[in-house]
C-alpha cells in the first residue's frame, strides 16, 4: 500500500518534468542554433546594449556577401527593429529570416526591400505593418537599432541557417489572424508564433 501511494506522488511530477521539458525544448534549440556572432556579440553582452558602436557595424558590413546591398541590409534591419525590437535575440533573428524566407518564395519580391516594404501605399495592409502606418520609418533608439543592425548582419551572413524551418509568416501570440489556420506553425520565440505555408 506504502508503494502505491509513493506511485501517486512521483507520478505527477514525472509527468510535470515530462511536459516541462517538451515546452522547453524548441525554445533551447532555437536558442542553441541562433546565437549571435560571439566576436561581434562580445562587447555586447560584456557592457550592455549601450555599448555597441557604429564602427562595429562597420567590420560586420565588410563580411557581408557581394550581392547584399546596404540598402538591402538597412531595410532587413529596419524590419527586425520595427517589428520585433522589443524580443528576445532569438526572436529578432527569427523574424529576419522570414524576411530572407519570403525574399526565396517565388509568391514574394525578389529582394528584401521588395518584401519589406511590399503594399507600404496602402495604408495599413502592408506585409510589415511600420511600413504603412503612417509614422516614421526611423529608428530612434540607437541600441535597439545597432542591435537590430547586428541581427540583420549575422542573418544574411548565415542566410542559410535558417531557425524557423522555411517561416514566411508570423504573427504576435495575443491574436488570432485568419490565415493562421492554414499555415504549418513552426516554432515560438519571444511573443511571436512562426508559421511555414507549405504547398
Amino acid at each position: 500500500m506504502k508503494d502505491y501511494k509513493l506511485v501517486i506522488k512521483i507520478v505527477p511530477v514525472v509527468v510535470f518534468v515530462f511536459l516541462l521539458g517538451l515546452y522547453l525544448l524548441p525554445q533551447t534549440e532555437v536558442e542553441a542554433s541562433i546565437q549571435p556572432d560571439s566576436a561581434l556579440n562580445a562587447s555586447l553582452l560584456a557592457n550592455g546594449p549601450a555599448s555597441v558602436y557604429d564602427e562595429d557595424i562597420d567590420v560586420l558590413l565588410t563580411q557581408l556577401p557581394s550581392n547584399v546591398s546596404a540598402e538591402s541590409f538597412k531595410c532587413l534591419a529596419q524590419a527586425v527593429y520595427f517589428e520585433a525590437r522589443s524580443e528576445p535575440f532569438e526572436g529578432q533573428v527569427a523574424v529576419a529570416y522570414v524576411i530572407l524566407n519570403r525574399v526565396k518564395d517565388r509568391r514574394y519580391p525578389d529582394n528584401i526591400c521588395g518584401v519589406v516594404f511590399q503594399n507600404e501605399k496602402r495604408r495599413n495592409q502592408c506585409q510589415f505593418s511600420f511600413a504603412c502606418d503612417g509614422l516614421s520609418d526611423n529608428p530612434y533608439e540607437k541600441a535597439a537599432w545597432n542591435v537590430a543592425r547586428r541581427v540583420a548582419g549575422g542573418t544574411l551572413k548565415n542566410a542559410s541557417s535558417d531557425v524557423t524551418a522555411r517561416s514566411t509568416h508570423y504573427h504576435a501570440k495575443y491574436v488570432r489572424p485568419g490565415w493562421a489556420k492554414h499555415l504549418q506553425p513552426t516554432l515560438q520565440v519571444g511573443s511571436h508564433i512562426f508559421y511555414r505555408e507549405d504547398l
